[in-house]
């Protein structure tokens, strides 16, 4: 039969078990959620980048436009009530988020080689140079001499967004951070930033991560997503 010794013993070397695993078992937790809100931003972000690009795809590549049907598209990362006024508030922060400190809106096709092969004045009324977008099908396929591409191929709309998505879990917020900042370097001469050497952030950050983080105060990290739609207006020049 086990004496009391025995027992306290075992009791204990129990305790000093669990306090050995429980960090490494938090930072798992911790570690799930921040990765499932990270994959439900980036499906969010791939609807929301078709939004934008078939925005621009009706109304000639107008960035504005885009940018609109972005902000719509990741209107479900803030939602926090099934209401008029909580859409109206989850929208607000949605235009928040895809402003120009936050949101890069590129368009990779058409590019100003395609245009300058096949641009012509618009024939709307207004000034300026279109890719025209009609009867394609009847249009010669030979390839622009500087775009190298046809004006049927010059006419799908490509466009990449890449989203500052801020960390909200602690502990991994920091890790993430710093491994995704981690070559970024300083804006202060002779300084070099290298995020790992500070993961949970008993020191000095990285002064200008890749996202802006030293403007905005918040550890964010970049997602990206492109999307491809065929233009059903004609693309203007102004608009690259």
């Amino acid at each position: 039969m086990m004496n009391q010794t025995t027992v306290y013993f075992q009791r204990g070397q129990s305790a000093t078990e669990f306090l050995v695993i429980f960090p490494a078992l938090v930072l798992l937790v911790f570690g799930i959620i921040q990765f499932a809100l990270l994959y439900q931003a980036r499906a969010t972000l791939n609807h929301a980048t078709m939004l934008a690009a078939r925005a621009g795809a009706l109304h000639n590549g107008d960035k504005s436009e885009m940018r609109a049907a972005l902000a719509k598209g990741l209107t479900p990362l803030f939602a926090a009530a099934a209401d008029p006024k909580g859409y109206g508030d989850a929208l607000f922060k949605s235009k928040t988020e895809t402003s120009l400190l936050y949101t890069k809106l590129e368009i990779l096709n058409p590019s100003p080689a395609a245009l300058s092969d096949f641009g012509k004045a618009a024939l709307d009324g207004t000034s300026g140079i279109q890719l025209p977008n009609d009867t394609l099908s009847y249009r010669t396929t030979t390839a622009g001499s500087s775009s190298k591409i046809s004006i049927q191929d010059a006419n799908i709309l490509h466009i990449r967004v890449t989203y500052c998505y801020r960390l909200i879990v602690p502990i991994v917020d920091r890790i993430l951070y710093a491994t995704t900042n981690a070559s970024s370097p300083s804006t202060h001469v002779g300084l070099q930033s290298h995020g790992m050497s500070n993961p949970f952030g008993t020191g000095g950050e990285p002064l200008v991560p890749n996202c802006l983080t030293s403007l905005v105060g918040d550890r964010r990290i970049e997602i990206r997503s492109e999307a491809f739609v065929r233009m059903q207006s004609p693309f203007n020049k102004s608009n690259l």
